[in-house]
């Protein structure tokens, strides 16, 4: 039984790296060709493991990491919802286009409109939170 669970979380891991692959190419602003050409692969390759479809190759993957400046390890780590260096837990939110998105925006904000959008934001969950 605890063989099966152990496979089930591999898999999972295994399904989730390409959601973090997809995840810190977004927040890089980088598009699907430029990763993948960086890479040495092939944009619908690159698309195949982004979606879960296909697994990369250990070559592939260590290519993957160092062009999104990461760790092979750091990759694992984010895809069973944790951080290396903090400890922090990973959320599966965390990885989802709009959250991606969110964060990419909130960091082209200068230091006076990132407060304003966290006010505004905190502001949205309280208001939530009455309804």
């Amino acid at each position: 039984m605890r063989f099966v669970l152990r496979m089930r979380t591999f898999e999972n891991v295994r399904m989730n790296i390409g959601k973090v692959i997809r995840a810190l190419r977004t927040e890089r602003g980088d598009s699907l060709e430029k990763l993948a050409f960086d890479v040495g692969t092939d944009a619908s390759n690159l698309s195949r493991i982004e979606r879960g479809l296909q697994q990369p190759s250990e070559e592939i993957l260590k290519a993957l990491a160092s062009a999104l400046h990461s760790s092979v390890a750091e990759l694992y780590a984010l895809a069973e919802g944790r951080r290396l260096a903090a400890g922090s837990e990973v959320h599966p939110d965390d990885l989802a286009r709009d959250a991606v998105q969110m964060r990419k925006y909130f960091r082209s904000l200068t230091p006076e409109y990132q407060k304003l959008a966290l006010e505004i934001v905190k502001t949205l969950v309280r208001t939530q939170a009455k309804s």
